[in-house]
C-alpha cells in the first residue's frame, strides 16, 4: 500500500495538515486538522478499539509506545490510510518513507496517533 499523491500545488512543500487517529468512546476516530487548528475533516468512525497488542520489538506492537505495562489498542492504520484520499487528503510522502514511523504515523499517547498530511491530488492526477 502506498499513499495517494499530494495535490500538485503541495508537492515538495512541508505538510501543514495533520491526520489524527484516536480512541473516543471506545471507537477509533479519524480527523484532519488544518494549520489553524481547524478541523477540516470531521470524525470518520473506523470501528471499535478492541484489538490489543503489547509494546514489543516483534510485530504487531513494535511501533507502540509503552505508557502503561498492559496491552494497547492497535490502530486501524490501513483503513485510515485508505479513507484519507476519499476525504481529500493523503499522508506526507516524506513521513511515509521515514523508517521511524509506521507508514507515516507516530504514536503520541496510548490511544492517539498522528501523521502529517497534504491535500490529495485529484483522482485523475493520481498514479
Amino acid at each position: 500500500m502506498t499513499p495517494a499523491a499530494p495535490h500538485p500545488d503541495h508537492q515538495g512543500l512541508p505538510a501543514l495538515y495533520t491526520a489524527e487517529l484516536a480512541v473516543h468512546r471506545e471507537r477509533w476516530q479519524l480527523i484532519v486538522v488544518a494549520p489553524g487548528p481547524e478541523v477540516v475533516v470531521d470524525a470518520l468512525d473506523l470501528g471499535p478499539a478492541d484489538t490489543l497488542a503489547a509494546a514489543d520489538p516483534d510485530d504487531p506492537g513494535r511501533h507502540l509506545i509503552a505508557p502503561s505495562p498492559g496491552p494497547q489498542p492497535v490502530p486501524p492504520l490501513k483503513e485510515a490510510i485508505s479513507r484519507l484520499p476519499a476525504a481529500g487528503y493523503t499522508i506526507d510522502p516524506t513521513a511515509w518513507a521515514d523508517p521511524a514511523k509506521l507508514t507515516g504515523w507516530t504514536q503520541v499517547t496510548h490511544t492517539s496517533w498522528t501523521a502529517p498530511c497534504h491535500p490529495a491530488a485529484p483522482v485523475a492526477q493520481r498514479p
